[in-house]
């Protein structure tokens, strides 16, 4: 007994890069941010898949339009901003990048070479700390 076959074509869900799901100027990624849209059968995205970066900048363009809206109370408040309090959170994870690092040692140097007086011995000067 032969198989009837089907008359329904299943086609199967899509993966797409962000930057054709979306175009650049209405919400871009910084370079090298890493970021997908899986879409269903009807073009409707279903899942959103991004590395640590792109979710970085999903984040922080969020946030740059609540900083415009909130008042200084609420952009601080984790409750009504959980996206400040993510970036936060997310940023205190990752490792110090190398670049940085060696700029703020060379700054630093620079700094103690110039007879710059810490932030912290003129608070206490002027009993500001």
């Amino acid at each position: 007994m032969a198989k009837k076959k089907s008359l329904i074509v299943k086609s199967p869900d899509v993966l797409v890069s962000w930057g054709k799901e979306l175009p650049k100027a209405v919400f871009p990624l910084e370079k090298g941010s890493k970021a997908a849209v899986v879409v269903g059968r009807q073009g409707i995205p279903k899942l959103f898949i991004f590395d640590t970066f792109a979710f970085l900048d999903v984040l922080s363009k969020i946030d740059e339009v609540l900083f415009e809206k909130l008042s200084a109370e609420d952009y601080y408040s984790k409750n009504i901003n959980p996206s400040g309090w993510l970036i936060d959170t997310i940023e205190s994870k990752l490792p110090v990048n190398e670049n940085y690092a060696k700029s703020l040692k060379s700054s630093i140097r620079e700094a103690k070479k110039k007879g710059w007086i810490p932030f912290e011995l003129i608070e206490k000067k002027f009993n500001l700390a």
